[in-house]
């Protein structure tokens, strides 16, 4: 672990604060904006949707933004408006404020952070042990995870639920996410690697055409889209689920969200050392194949034990090789000049499928259909997995092609 470059450990101590403010927030927000504020499941859907899109536009520009001008400005940025939008929730009292903080998150929030430091992961980090540097980097962000849902939950068991207690909550993710960016501007180098040339554009529109051209990268984008989709609906959907379905009560639901942090403390590290050094595209395959398996316990079971070993078994072995696999093959595809914008295009996966999953999750939880959810996860499961055959045979044409090149030549 001594190899890794010392901005490795820094981020991750700087994931472990920001994912504990943000357990604060994310698992009981649904249920206080639909409980507290009186916004309908579908409403807070489409709220998590709009956040979600202007995620994924902020991820389009902050991807060459970071390969023009650097990881840690753009991460500064992020983190400064992720602050202040975390605080403007604690302040919304109906849907025209929900919606307005909502898009504001996605624009100036935390995608854009995630596409700068995995991007700075990649360029402190040797090939062969990125997967194991971006395992650390999670670990700390799951340590933040494990502690902010169980944290949560038992004071809102305490308070009883009260809307002051969760806009203080709100308010404490806004203030360790500043904490977290004025540490980056006193402790963190850059690390953009030297090239030949810079564009001389202030976006560099150019890089995101060349990246969407790239055929595997485009089958990755794909796969990720999918398994991101499943990954998404299920931090939102399961905590209202148990809680309004099954009865749960909000401290048993921050345990079983605290279960996955917990699982991904324990494993993360043997997962990515066992993925440093093999295929990326049959790891994320069997995450594919994993996430399947997390629909059809949900499916067949209608119980807290069901909730547990589909979320904190399954989906999290599938969370942790997707997180990992993903960002280690989009880093290895992309040409160093590019790193920053295909990881940030990776990151979209994200948002693209924040934007959709809640709104469907939503509007079948309204309807009383939770069962579709499932139905509906494990086709998207389902098609990943034929992506990822896509890109196989892609890589395998590619180096073909290249092969014959030099016999030619």
């Amino acid at each position: 672990m001594g190899r890794f470059d010392r901005r490795v450990w820094f981020l991750l101590g700087a994931m472990l604060v920001f994912r504990f403010g943000q357990g604060l927030y994310y698992p009981f927000s649904t249920i206080y904006f639909h409980n507290v504020v009186g916004i309908s499941l579908s409403l807070v859907g489409l709220g998590l949707a709009s956040l979600a899109a202007g995620s994924v536009v902020s991820g389009l520009i902050s991807g060459p933004l970071t390969d023009r001008y650097g990881r840690r400005p753009v991460m500064l940025a992020a983190l400064s408006g992720s602050a202040a939008t975390f605080l403007g929730f604690a302040f919304v009292e109906g849907i025209g404020g929900y919606l307005v903080v909502s898009v504001a998150a996605g624009l100036l929030g935390s995608s854009s952070f995630d596409a700068a430091r995995n991007a700075m992961v990649a360029d402190v980090t040797h090939e062969r042990l990125r997967a194991r540097a971006y395992g650390l980097v999670r670990v700390g962000g799951n340590v933040g995870w494990a502690l902010g849902p169980a944290v949560a939950g038992l004071v809102a068991a305490s308070a009883g639920g009260s809307g002051t207690t969760y806009r203080a909550m709100f308010a404490g993710t806004a203030a360790l996410t500043l904490a977290v960016a004025v540490s980056v501007a006193l402790l963190v180098r850059e690390s953009l690697p030297e090239v030949e040339e810079r564009p001389s554009s202030a976006v560099p529109l150019s890089k995101l055409r060349a990246a969407l051209a790239d055929g595997p990268f485009v089958a990755l984008l794909v796969a990720g889209f999918l398994m991101y989709y499943v990954f998404t609906q299920d931090w939102q959907a399961l905590p209202i689920y148990a809680s309004n379905f099954l009865q749960v009560p909000d401290a048993y639901v921050g345990l079983f969200l605290a279960g996955n942090g917990l699982m991904v403390i324990l494993l993360q590290l043997p997962v990515a050392y066992l993925l440093d050094g093999r295929s990326k595209v049959a790891a994320l395959a069997i995450a594919a194949a994993l996430f399947a398996a997390s629909s059809v316990t949900l499916l067949v079971t209608e119980s807290f034990l069901g909730i547990l070993v589909a979320f904190a078994g399954f989906f999290t072995l599938a969370e942790m090789i997707l997180e990992v696999a993903g960002a280690s093959l989009a880093a290895d595809l992309a040409p160093v000049e590019r790193r920053g914008t295909y990881l940030a295009l990776f990151g979209c996966c994200f948002g693209a499928g924040y934007g959709i999953s809640p709104i469907a999750a939503g509007l079948l939880l309204d309807a009383q259909l939770p069962e579709i959810i499932w139905m509906i996860q494990l086709a998207a499961a389902a098609l990943s997995a034929l992506s990822l055959l896509i890109l196989a045979a892609l890589r395998k044409r590619s180096a073909f092609g290249k092969d014959k090149e030099a016999e030619r030549l």
